[in-house]
């Protein structure tokens, strides 16, 4: 297949992609976990139907079913469905409670939003200066920047489909998220900087920076892309249905991994052939 011919095609599926997750918030309205928006966390231990309880006391949280009970998060105070707990069940447990106010979920959101800016930054400037052999034939800028701009696809584009899965599963878009984001960046810019390399060896080779060039190098890094991605997200699909607490972080982090393989081959170095 010829990336490069086919290049169109990838911008647009891209530019579908980005839309999606820059609408996704609007669309599905995401439940937020309480270390961004504040709020309460209470875990019990109980024989009571905690659905019932929540309904009659018209309570505007949410649960699910651990292995030792019910964990239930809202914005709102749990004292009250605490004490109604205990009046179904006198033998209920209290395993876990958790409380953060909105000063210090605010203050969270906005260094996390900042941590995870800096970081694809940083990334960027590092592949400029690991790529100076090219200086000749490229813009150290333009390297930088195209990483970076792959970057941030990965990283909107998960948000998508992950705020679509919260509207399945109940997930919480919380600091954890915000971690994975940070993996799948990561883990995007390793998978660049290897098609990349095999750019650089064919261009400082030949001396030529032609569509064939292009195409011959990422036909030659695809099959290690794709295994090493699958290989990864082989390895993380047990923990996610193994452990239910983590579930949403690692499903994330495997959504990722797949975008982020995706656009380094279909974005990166087609996006660089334009720019050349």
């Amino acid at each position: 297949m010829d990336f490069i011919e086919k290049r169109f095609y990838f911008y647009f599926l891209s530019l579908i992609l980005v839309l999606f997750g820059a609408l996704s918030f609007y669309i599905f309205n995401p439940n937020l976990g309480i270390d961004l928006v504040g709020g309460q966390i209470l875990e019990v231990k109980t024989k009571v139907n905690i659905e019932k309880i929540i309904k009659k006391l018209n309570s505007k949280v949410y649960f699910f079913q651990t292995q030792e009970g019910y964990l239930i998060k809202g914005q709102e105070n749990l004292n009250a469905l605490w004490q109604e707990i205990q009046k179904e069940d006198s033998q209920s447990q209290k395993i876990r409670y958790e409380s953060i106010s909105p000063s210090l979920s605010a203050e969270l959101r906005s260094k996390a939003g900042l941590m995870t800016i800096l970081v694809l930054l940083a990334v960027g400037s590092y592949v400029s200066f690991a790529f100076y052999k090219l200086k000749k034939q490229f813009s150290l800028f333009e390297l930088g920047f195209i990483v970076v701009i792959t970057l941030f696809h990965d990283v909107i584009a998960t948000i998508g489909f992950y705020v679509l899965l919260t509207k399945f599963f109940n997930f919480d878009l919380d600091v954890k998220f915000i971690t994975a984001l940070l993996i799948i960046a990561g883990f995007s810019a390793h998978d660049t900087i290897v098609v990349f390399d095999r750019l650089r060896e064919n261009i400082l080779k030949t001396g030529k920076k032609t569509k064939e060039i292009f195409s011959s190098s990422i036909r030659q890094t695809l099959r290690r892309s794709i295994f090493t991605s699958l290989t990864a997200v082989l390895a993380i699909l047990p923990l996610s249905i193994l452990i239910p607490d983590l579930r949403g972080f690692l499903l994330s982090i495997q959504i990722g991994i797949i975008i982020g393989t995706y656009s380094s081959v279909c974005l990166a170095a087609p996006l660089l052939f334009d720019g050349k």
